[in-house]
């Protein structure tokens, strides 16, 4: 049994965003402010491998909705040309059947999903339901499930012609208030909105349910390189691991000490310049990961002084400077909120350990 790459939970393929990013820039939205909202930058997208938050995903899928509107699924989906999903692309086409080549699709749907998000297969001979059931995402979540369902029935189409024509489609949410460009992306009028879930729906007859000529040496070798993708992908850092190391260099770079006077303190509009976003921003995702400035400067501040009392033999009052503190009493009292002990009392029993 195929395992997930446990490192991916809330991430997506950089190909999903690659394209939501280019709908987003053919739309009329700024690349820049596109990035700059989404917490990324377009030369991470280069790499096959990387792999996106999902939450930096859904910020830019809530942008293309307030300027596209309901058509913007739609709209992604049409700049989704076979192959731009990398491998999941072609897993249909190797498949014998119609059934087969969904289930293969979700068994590899992390190649480029969330992991939460599924592709769920019924066949029971005659008719054939795929539902798909994405992470959720407040508002901005049936144009996401739009792009999703119309790129797999695509995908299905492209691979096996009329047979994979939907008899019917069923969306969660309701109903925009025109909804012809559904018919035209799904080939089918049969749109119900508001149901308890999305699926797609085929009736399965006749010379349907033969297994066409395929490769299975190719469907091996394909799901051998889908199985490949999901193990040598990577995450970029999420928001907090990416703003902790904007912390670190401003506070390493930060004009050095004096023999008399500590190391001048990191600025928040300093750090906030790094990541290309306001103070006051900067402040209120802070709050949202659950933590704050101070915090993360005291623990960044503990990390320090740690390991100079590890590491090197410096005082515990050229530490305090270096750390950003006025004096050894003022370490003293931090590094004892932070590890029950005094400097002196940490450096001692570290070197017993050793």
């Amino acid at each position: 049994m195929d395992i997930a790459n446990p490192a991916l939970e809330r991430t997506v393929s950089g190909h999903v965003v690659r394209i939501v990013l280019d709908t987003a820039v053919r739309s009329g939205i700024d690349e820049v402010e596109a990035t700059r909202i989404g917490s990324f930058d377009r030369k991470l997208l280069a790499d096959d491998r990387i792999r996106i938050p999902s939450e930096s995903q859904y910020r830019l899928w809530a942008l293309m909705e307030h300027v596209v509107g309901n058509e913007a699924g739609v709209r992604a989906a049409d700049m989704a040309d076979r192959g731009r999903l990398h491998i999941w692309d072609y897993l249909f086409s190797s498949a014998p059947t119609l059934a087969e080549g969904f289930h293969d699709a979700s068994r590899f749907s992390v190649v480029i999903c969330d992991p939460a998000a599924q592709l769920g297969v019924t066949d029971d001979g005659s008719a054939l339901t795929v539902g798909y059931r994405g992470t959720t995402y407040g508002e901005t979540r049936g144009i996401i499930n739009e792009f999703a369902v119309i790129v797999a029935v695509r995908r299905a189409r492209d691979a096996f012609g009329d047979a994979a024509v939907p008899v019917r489609v069923d969306f969660a949410h309701p109903a925009p208030r025109h909804h012809g460009y559904l018919e035209d992306a799904l080939g089918t009028t049969v749109i119900h909105f508001g149901q308890p879930a999305d699926l797609i729906h085929y009736r399965i007859t006749g010379n349907r349910t033969e297994a066409r000529p395929h490769d299975p040496g190719l469907r091996r070798i394909l799901h051998t390189a889908a199985q490949h993708a999901i193990d040598e992908a990577r995450p970029i850092p999420g928001w907090i691991e990416s703003f902790r190391a904007a912390l670190y260099s401003e506070v390493t770079q930060s004009t050095g000490p004096t023999d008399s006077s500590p190391k001048r303190g990191p600025r928040v509009a300093a750090v906030a310049a790094r990541l290309r976003i306001s103070d006051r921003t900067l402040q209120r995702r802070l709050s949202e990961a659950g933590t704050s400035w101070s915090e993360e400067l005291a623990a960044m501040r503990c990390e320090q002084a740690t390991r100079l009392l590890r590491h090197t033999t410096l005082t515990v009052q050229a530490i305090a400077l270096r750390v950003g503190y006025s004096d050894a009493r003022a370490l003293s009292r931090a590094f004892d909120g932070w590890t029950g002990l005094s400097p002196d009392a940490y450096r001692r029993a570290d070197r017993h350990r050793g």
